[in-house]
């Protein structure tokens, strides 16, 4: 170990252990920086252990690393998240893109009084794509140091929908990855869930928002997503519902986060966007919404599917359940 960071460990467990003796912590706690839910944000072990990863890490690489996920809607992304978010000294930004006008709809403006992109469309700002792409980037920038300064690590999710399952078909890699790549060393994981629960949820939500409409086209974009990434970087929905503590730390060791089984506890309270499907405080195995005879027959006919089926082992629909 190097002297620095000798001395960094020296000095960090005394600021912490004056400050746990100090009779004003019990103040201090109840206005504390950090979400009161992680209450070893303060931990010395966790903080020293960062410092001690991160002097490796700038050996080989000066790009400080950020985590990004991405999944379709409507696929168990939120509650993968939420699992995330509620992992010690982890913070999550959900459902990100860099040039969507998703949640803007039709009709009056919104009031986004902190959306300084949103606003600039409004106002008619000229090529504002390109400073949709630099506000984003600044903004991720400044999140990540805060974070980072008080001891946290920052996750990104995705939001995927946006790149792959609005309007025509877009065959690139992720837009927030293209973005953020020269800024950031970037650790990312995808997660996916049977097409044909996912794509009946998001026609449901009235979310079916690709052209043409269909589910054939909805393969076929699921194939282009999924081929960015290698095997070892995609998680089922399915595997982390039946056994959520064993995929979950699957998930956090692919990401270099901590894990601890307490995210089970917490999870729930978690503000995440998106959390459009059947939730709960329990994670656990839900029976599929039953299909009507013409569903499955389309299911039967997709060639994108039976590619899907084939890939990730994926069961095709034989029969009215």
């Amino acid at each position: 170990m190097s002297k620095d960071l000798q001395n960094m460990r020296f000095n960090l467990q005394m600021a912490l252990d004056t400050l746990d003796a100090s009779p004003l912590v019990s103040k201090a706690k109840d206005t504390v920086l950090v979400d009161p839910r992680k209450l070893n944000i303060r931990d010395a072990d966790s903080l020293i252990a960062r410092c001690e990863n991160v002097v490796r890490s700038g050996e080989l690489n000066n790009k400080p690393t950020l985590r990004l996920i991405h999944h379709f809607a409507c696929s168990g992304g939120t509650l993968i998240s939420k699992c995330l978010a509620a992992l010690p000294n982890v913070f999550l930004l959900s459902e990100v893109h860099p040039e969507t006008t998703n949640h803007l709809g039709g009709g009056k403006p919104k009031f986004l009084p902190t959306d300084i992109t949103s606003l600039s469309r409004y106002a008619g700002v000229p090529k504002v794509n390109e400073l949709a792409i630099k506000i984003f980037t600044q903004n991720i920038r400044c999140t990540y140091q805060h974070v980072v300064e008080l001891g946290g690590l920052l996750i990104l999710r995705d939001h995927s929908h946006s790149d792959y399952c609005v309007g025509p078909r877009f065959d690139g890699d992720s837009k927030v990855y293209s973005v953020l790549k020269t800024e950031f060393d970037i650790l990312r994981l995808v997660t996916i869930r049977h097409p044909v629960d996912a794509y009946m949820s998001l026609v449901k939500n009235n979310w079916e928002q690709h052209e043409p409409k269909g589910f054939e086209e909805y393969c076929k974009r699921f194939l282009i997503f999924t081929s960015h990434y290698p095997k070892s970087q995609i998680v089922k929905y399915e595997d982390v519902v039946k056994d959520p503590n064993k995929s979950i730390k699957v998930i956090a060791n692919k990401l270099n986060l901590p894990f601890t089984s307490n995210f089970i506890d917490i999870f729930d309270t978690m503000l995440v966007t998106g959390d459009s499907g059947r939730s709960g405080a329990v994670i656990e195995e839900r029976p599929r919404r039953t299909l009507t005879s013409g569903q499955i027959k389309m299911v039967q006919a997709s060639k994108s599917f039976k590619k899907i089926a084939k890939k990730f082992d994926y069961r095709i629909p034989e029969e009215v359940e």
